[in-house]
């Protein structure tokens, strides 16, 4: 039996790079998944997009107004088939072996809550600028988390069981960090595990902005607050880190050096990881134009 795999993706102003994250998804070895997209408020018409892949696999919902990301990833959730939850932003896209690696590995190993993996960094170009998160997978294998902090593995690539994302659910009043917060709560006592390979693909360059950045980094102080009661010494303590953070951040971006602080989260690709990211992102392209010409001609 392959368990059906419900890939969540709320959408705000994503019509020109839909069409590669849905492309994405196609090309996956795995082919037991549902995609519940939610159109949080687009003005730019994601419902073409959709329905001119003709994938039954892929819903859509459309919400009457812009509520957040929070809200929006909340409703997804609420929509989810699978026995495993992963998720995919618009703006992004996945190598063709994610889902089954992930699925692999939690049904063999049923002690693990959460599963990621590393992650490929492009620019608008789809050009492979940086890798991020595969240090984790070398030696956090199996392992929990204890203590409260800033959760050791990325959101975004995540893969983990229905009952356990339905049970955290998303801070609807969170409109961004809602994330980091949800990962958080999920794996506090939980095992998880995080696959060295690169193979969620994020197009930051132009998204981290000083200002989002620095919202983020307040919600970060707001989900720590929320866990005070139960560990104040531990969330005081990441409070701080958080407002150091930002102090620093607000330095280098009026020094001219923002660009210089957003490259340093990841690290030059190997050889290995630059072919395998253009292996992955020629078949991608591939289903992507035969989807194209299959509507156009």
């Amino acid at each position: 039996m392959m368990p059906l795999v419900s890939v969540l993706m709320p959408l705000f102003n994503a019509a020109e790079t839909l069409p590669l994250a849905l492309a994405s998804l196609q090309a996956q070895t795995y082919e037991n998944w549902e995609c519940v997209t939610v159109d949080d408020g687009s003005t730019d018409d994601p419902a073409t997009v959709v329905e001119s892949v003709r994938d039954d696999r892929i819903r859509f919902h459309r919400l009457d107004r812009n509520h957040g990301r929070g809200y929006a990833r909340q409703h997804a959730l609420e929509l989810a088939r699978g026995s495993y939850i992963s998720f995919l932003d618009g703006d992004d896209w996945i190598c063709p072996t994610k889902l089954r690696e992930q699925v692999e590995l939690l049904s063999t190993q049923p002690n693990i809550a959460i599963v990621s993996t590393g992650m490929a960094i492009s620019n608008q170009n789809g050009e492979l600028t940086g890798i991020r998160n595969t240090e984790l997978g070398k030696s956090e294998m199996n392992v929990s988390l204890s203590h409260l902090g800033m959760p050791p593995l990325a959101f975004a690539p995540s893969m983990m069981r229905a009952d356990l994302a339905k049970e955290t659910g998303f801070d609807t009043s969170f409109p961004i960090s809602e994330d980091v917060d949800f990962l958080l709560r999920a794996l506090l006592g939980k095992r998880y595990a995080v696959l060295p390979s690169p193979l969620y693909v994020y197009r930051e360059q132009g998204s981290a902005s000083i200002n989002k950045v620095s919202t983020a980094l307040n919600y970060c102080c707001r989900m720590f607050m929320k866990q005070f009661d139960r560990c104040p010494l531990r969330c005081t303590i990441e409070i701080g880190k958080a407002r150091g953070k930002q102090m620093i951040y607000h330095a280098a971006a009026a020094l001219g050096l923002w660009d210089q602080i957003i490259a340093r989260r990841s690290r030059l690709p190997s050889a290995a990881e630059r072919q395998h990211y253009q292996d992955a992102w020629k078949i991608v392209t591939n289903v992507a134009h035969g989807a194209e010409l299959a509507v156009y001609g």
